[in-house]
């Protein structure tokens, strides 16, 4: 399966990323954050993305976060200094497999998977 990388340019982050909230809520990711110190560390494994978001006002503007969860469970993840953001897509059907935001020493992948039937209907409970 070939693979196409796409940066996306800063002015464009906020609607990029609003736009993953709405067209890929149905979708399940796993999070991993990549760092020089700590090496790879997974926040989150097969779990329903909730919100992904660009700050755009007060002292966290420019950060990015991350929600992922079900009602009785949320995790999320802040990504203070993002500097890149790069989309993988599936060269064939256009979906998207994997956003890395790159920081200041690491980058954090979100990657992107379709629950099974099974799933999504106890994903509802």
């Amino acid at each position: 399966m070939a693979h196409i990388n796409q940066e996306i340019p800063r002015e464009q982050w906020a609607s990029y990323l609003a736009g993953i909230t709405k067209k890929d809520a149905t979708q399940w990711v796993r999070v991993e954050s990549i760092d020089a110190e700590s090496g790879d560390q997974p926040l989150a494994d097969r779990l329903p993305l909730v919100d992904i978001t660009l700050e755009t006002k007060g002292s966290d503007s420019g950060a990015v976060q991350i929600i992922v969860g079900r009602e009785d469970g949320r995790i999320t993840h802040r990504i203070l200094e993002p500097d890149l953001l790069i989309a993988e897509v599936d060269s064939q059907s256009g979906a998207l497999e994997c956003l890395e935001i790159g920081e200041r020493g690491g980058k954090t992948l979100i990657f992107f998977e379709r629950p099974t039937e099974a799933e999504e209907v106890s994903a509802r409970f």
